[in-house]
C-alpha cells in the first residue's frame, strides 16, 4: 500500500521491462462526492438561492431518470420501500436552498441507491474552488473511532484518538459522512477507506464548515483522561504538496520462492495490459516461483476485458468471469437534460427478459476463455484485498474465490461479490440547480453461484483471513496482511519438507 515500506522485508527487486502508458493516471471509477466540492465556485453563483418549487422539479427529474435507467435501483431495496423513501424525502424540500445546500441534501439520496458508480457532482468548473480551511491532519477512521496518523502542524499529535471536533462528537460526524458516501450494496470497507484517504477532511468542511481554528477533544495512551488542544486550519493546497505520487500500475518483487505482484489498476489499454502481464508472468516462470501473492489493495478497477485476461494466467480450466450483462428496457422521459441519452441505444439486443435486455456482446467476460498457453502460473496464490479493491478488481477477486483458485487475506472487497452496475453511463444535468448526476445503465453479474450463507448479498468478497490494519500498523509501517501471506507460504514450504 502507499504508506507501506516496500523494502522492509528486504525483497529481491526485479526490474520488469514492460510497456507502461506515457502518463499513468491513477484510476478510480468512484469519484468520491466530497472531493467534488472543489467544483464550487467562489463566486455568488453557488450561493444563489433556488426556490423550493424548482428544487422539487429537479428532484422529480432525478427520480424519474433513476427509475427508468438505473438497472440496480431495486437490487438492494424493494421498490415499495424505495418509493416511500423518495416520497418522504421530497416532502423535506420545503424551503429555498443554494446549490451547495441542495448538493448536501441529495448526497444521502444518491448513497441510498447503494451503487458505488452513481455519483453527484456540482455544476461548476473543478478548478474554480479549493478548500481554504481544513483539518491539518491525515486521519485514520476505524469503526466509530478516529485517529491522527499524520500531524501537519508538527506538534506531535500522531496516534491521538479524536473524541470531538469543535464540540461535535466524532461518532456523529462519521455517521453523517457514511450516510453520504455511495458504495455497492451494504459494503462499509469502501467507505472507511475513503474517509481515511482524505474524505473525512473534505466531508467535515462540507457539513460543518471551514473555521480558522479547530478545538480537538482527544485522548491517547499516555493519559487516563481526555484533554483538548487547538490547531489552526490549513488549505487543501498545503495538504496536496506533501502527498506522494500514485503507485505504478505494476510492481513485481521476489522473496525466496515467493513472487509478490502488485496490480494497482485495470485501467489500461488492453493490448498494453496484455503485453505487461505476459512479461510479468514470464519473469515469474523464469524465477521458478512456487507461490504468488497478488496485491490488489490499491486497485480501484478499470477495463473489464483486463479482468479475464489476468485471470487466464492463473486459471486451471476454461472459465468466464461474468454471468451476464443487462440494461433496462423502455424509453427515457427527460432526454433533453441527458447530454448523452443516445448511448443507451448503442448496443445489440440479444434477448428481452422482464424489464431487462441482455447486452453480453459488450463484455468479453461473458464468453468462455481458456487458460493462458504460455507462462500460466499453476502454483499457490494468495490475494491481498481492501475496501479500495472495487469494480473490475472486485470482479477478479470474486471469480478467483469462486473457482477456489486462491486464498484471500485482508479486508472485504469494496465491490460486491455478485456484481455491480456500471459500464455505460448517462450524464444527467438537473436544469434548475445545475447539479450533474452520473447514472450507470448496465448491470453485470459475476459468474459465481449464489450462496448467501457464505457470501452475503450486497457484500464484497469475504477474505479467508480477515485482517484489518490498525493505527499502530500504519504508524510503524507494519504490513500484517502481507506478513500473513508470506508466513502462510513459508509454512507451506516447511510442511513439504
Amino acid at each position: 500500500m502507499g504508506y507501506m515500506n516496500g523494502d522492509r522485508l528486504k525483497f529481491l527487486k526485479l526490474n520488469v521491462d514492460i510497456p507502461f502508458p506515457a502518463m499513468y493516471r491513477r484510476f478510480s471509477l468512484f469519484c468520491f462526492v466530497f472531493l467534488q466540492l472543489c467544483c464550487f465556485s467562489k463566486t455568488n453563483d453557488a450561493q444563489q438561492v433556488i426556490n423550493s418549487t424548482a428544487l422539487k422539479q429537479d428532484f422529480d427529474i432525478l427520480r424519474k431518470t433513476l427509475e427508468e435507467a438505473h438497472p440496480g435501483l431495486y437490487w438492494y431495496t424493494d421498490s415499495v420501500v424505495m418509493d416511500k423513501f423518495f416520497d418522504s424525502t421530497k416532502l423535506l424540500l420545503n424551503r429555498d436552498m443554494t446549490e451547495m445546500e441542495f448538493f448536501k441534501f441529495l448526497l444521502p439520496v444518491i448513497a441510498n441507491i447503494k451503487c458505488g458508480h452513481t455519483n453527484l457532482k456540482p455544476s461548476h468548473n473543478e478548478a474554480a474552488f479549493q478548500f481554504t480551511r481544513i483539518l491539518p491532519f491525515d486521519l485514520f477512521c476505524q469503526g466509530e473511532k478516529l485517529y491522527i496518523r499524520k500531524d501537519f502542524t508538527n506538534k506531535g499529535y500522531e496516534g491521538v484518538e479524536v473524541l470531538a471536533i469543535n464540540n461535535i462528537e466524532t461518532k456523529k460526524i462519521i455517521q453523517t459522512l457514511l450516510n453520504s458516501i455511495p458504495s455497492d450494496g451494504y459494503n462499509q470497507t469502501f467507505k472507511y477507506n475513503l474517509l481515511t484517504k482524505g474524505a473525512f477532511r473534505e466531508g467535515y468542511a462540507l457539513y460543518y464548515g471551514q473555521p480558522e481554528k479547530f478545538t480537538i477533544q482527544a485522548i491517547d495512551n499516555t493519559k487516563s483522561k481526555s484533554y483538548t488542544f487547538t490547531v489552526t486550519a490549513i488549505s487543501q493546497k498545503e495538504i496536496s504538496t506533501v502527498k506522494t505520487n500514485p503507485p505504478p500500475p505494476f510492481d513485481l518483487r521476489f522473496q525466496q520462492n515467493i513472487a509478490i505482484l502488485s496490480i494497482n489498476t485495470f485501467e489500461m489499454n488492453t493490448r498494453q495490459f496484455s503485453d505487461s502481464i505476459s512479461s510479468i508472468f514470464r519473469k515469474i516462470k523464469e524465477k521458478n516461483s512456487q507461490h504468488l501473492i497478488m496485491d490488489l489493495r490499491e486497485n480501484g478497477g478499470g477495463r473489464n476485458d483486463n479482468v479475464s485476461l489476468l485471470y487466464s494466467f492463473i486459471a486451471v480450466r476454461p472459465f468466464r468471469h461474468l454471468k451476464s450483462a443487462e440494461m433496462k428496457t423502455g424509453s427515457l422521459t427527460y432526454t433533453y437534460f441527458i447530454t448523452n441519452a443516445s448511448s443507451t441505444n448503442n448496443s445489440t439486443v440479444n434477448k428481452s427478459e422482464n424489464k431487462f435486455r441482455l447486452v453480453n456482446d459488450r463484455y468479453a467476460g461473458t464468453q468462455t476463455k481458456s487458460p493462458a498457453v504460455d507462462n500460466g502460473f499453476k502454483g499457490n496464490i494468495i490475494l491481498l484485498t481492501s475496501g479500495t479493491t472495487c469494480s473490475a478488481a472486485s470482479e477478479f477477486v470474486a471469480i478467483a474465490h469462486f473457482q477456489k483458485r486462491v486464498e484471500i487475506v485482508g479486508e472485504e472487497t469494496g465491490g460486491c461479490y455478485y456484481g455491480a452496475t456500471g459500464g455505460n453511463y448517462l450524464n444527467l444535468k438537473l436544469p434548475n440547480s445545475g447539479l450533474e448526476v452520473t447514472i450507470p445503465t448496465i448491470r453485470i453479474l459475476t459468474a459465481v453461484d449464489e450462496d448467501f450463507s457464505r457470501q452475503p448479498k450486497g457484500r464484497g468478497t469475504i477474505p479467508d483471513y480477515q485482517i484489518s490494519l490498525n493505527l499502530k500498523d500504519i504508524i510503524s509501517l507494519k504490513d500484517r496482511q502481507l506478513d500473513k501471506a508470506v508466513e502462510t507460504f513459508k509454512n507451506y514450504n516447511y510442511s513439504q519438507h
